[in-house]
């Protein structure tokens, strides 16, 4: 079953490195930013949708209802039984 995702906020950025789920001890990657881009679709808690493609994208302002979000680093990762036939990756 999947997990209700809560809206976080914090004060600051300091803070909310503090509080972002660190996902200890499951599995999870971690974005490192190395000059490169990234392509992102944002849904923000105010309803609306946006699309960024940016550098070194640390935080987002919506623009419509402008609050800022600290874009966490961490992504999910979700277990499949079948391998896919194109698009898989893994360690060099």
């Amino acid at each position: 079953m999947s997990e209700i995702i809560n809206n976080k906020k914090a004060k600051t950025a300091d803070e909310a490195w503090k509080i972002q789920n660190f996902y200890n001890g499951k599995p999870h990657g971690w974005i490192q930013w190395k000059g490169t881009n990234v392509c992102m679709d944002i849904h923000c808690k105010c309803g609306e949708s946006s699309h960024i493609d940016a550098s070194f994208a640390y935080f987002f302002k919506c623009n419509h209802c402008n609050t800022v979000y600290m874009l966490n680093g961490h992504i999910e990762m979700i277990e499949l039984e079948v391998e896919p036939d194109s698009g898989v990756v893994s360690e060099n």
